[in-house]
Parts: structure tokens; C-alpha cells; sequence
């Protein structure tokens, strides 16, 4: 079982990688007791044969390692447990969004867990794609790009120096919009 809800993330966002996308966003937004948790690429997408079999843990299109893909079958279980929904658009060469929505305040939803310790360094360690994060509520959207960020201060890649910088604009931007255990 995963223990947080950013390690579904980071299984989305490997996933998106796996498919060849270069721009990934996350959207995570809280409106109205709803936590709605997205992540739309420009990868290679699924024909309607590949999605069916995208929900089992059975089959995979990993090459190497682990030949199973408990990823997203798992964050299937876990948002069917608390009573949400999760929907799967793609198309063959258009990319594909994945799109949960589970309720904030269930008492068995998993904590969110330290989204700024998942998703940064897989930014960091992602040469060759952008990443833009959409954070919504408390009546606020916060936007972090990387594209945006690397042309403001004038380099053409992160670096590791990078990681704390960008750490603590996530956990701000998540304390601002209300994304946080015990809010």
C-alpha cells in the first residue's frame, strides 16, 4: 500500500516520463472539501486497448526492473476506498491527463504527504522537461514553472543548488492555499 498520496504522484509523474512527455503539469486544488489531484502530459498517450489495460497491476510497459504496474491500479484502489472518482483521458500521440477526486476530510484518506520532498527532486533529475504546478485554494492559484523560473533568472537548466530554493516555494505555495495535513 502506498502511504501517502505523493507517492501517487510520483508514480503519475513517472509514468508521464515513461511516455516520452516533455511538460507535465500537476494540478492539486482543495475547493469546497474536494482535494482534486491532476497530472496532464504531452507524452505518447494510449490507444483504448492500452488504457483497459493500464488499470491492471498485471501488465506493464516497463522494459526493465520490476515487470509490474501497480501504479496506477493502486491509486485506483485508494481513490474507490474513499468513496471518489478518477478519470483517465488519452489519446494516441496527445498525451494523457489523469484526474482524482477524493474527499479532504475522509478519515481514511492517506496523508498528502511532503509534496515538496517528492516532487522537486524529480524535477531536478528531469533534464529536458518542464514542469508546471497549479496549487488552488483558500480563494488563491499558485503557478510554479520551470520554463518561466530558468528564463527569469537566466539559465537553461536546474541544478541541485536549485533544490532548496524550489523546496521551500512548494511548501509555501502549499501553506497559502490550504494544502496541508491539519488544515
Amino acid at each position: 500500500m502506498v502511504e501517502d498520496l505523493s507517492m501517487h504522484i510520483a508514480d503519475l509523474l513517472e509514468n508521464s516520463f515513461r511516455a516520452g512527455a516533455k511538460h507535465v503539469e500537476l494540478r492539486l486544488s482543495l475547493l469546497r472539501g474536494t482535494l482534486r489531484l491532476e497530472v496532464n502530459d504531452d507524452g505518447s498517450g494510449m490507444d483504448g486497448d492500452l488504457l483497459r489495460k493500464a488499470a491492471d497491476p498485471f501488465f506493464t510497459t516497463k522494459r526493465h526492473g520490476k515487470r509490474i504496474g501497480l501504479g496506477l491500479p493502486l491509486f485506483l484502489q485508494t481513490v474507490e476506498e474513499l468513496g471518489g472518482t478518477l478519470e483517465v483521458s488519452t489519446r494516441p500521440g496527445g498525451g494523457t491527463r489523469v484526474r482524482a477526486e477524493i474527499p479532504w476530510h475522509h478519515p481514511d484518506r492517506p496523508p498528502l504527504g511532503d509534496l515538496a520532498e517528492t516532487v522537486v527532486p524529480i524535477i531536478l533529475t528531469s533534464p529536458g522537461v518542464e514542469f508546471r504546478i497549479v496549487l488552488e485554494g483558500n480563494g488563491e492559484r499558485i503557478e510554479l514553472d520551470t520554463e518561466r523560473l530558468k528564463e527569469e533568472l537566466g539559465i537553461s537548466c536546474l541544478t541541485p543548488e536549485a533544490m532548496g530554493p524550489l523546496m521551500r516555494m512548494v511548501r509555501e505555495a502549499m501553506d497559502r492555499v490550504g494544502l496541508k495535513e491539519g488544515a
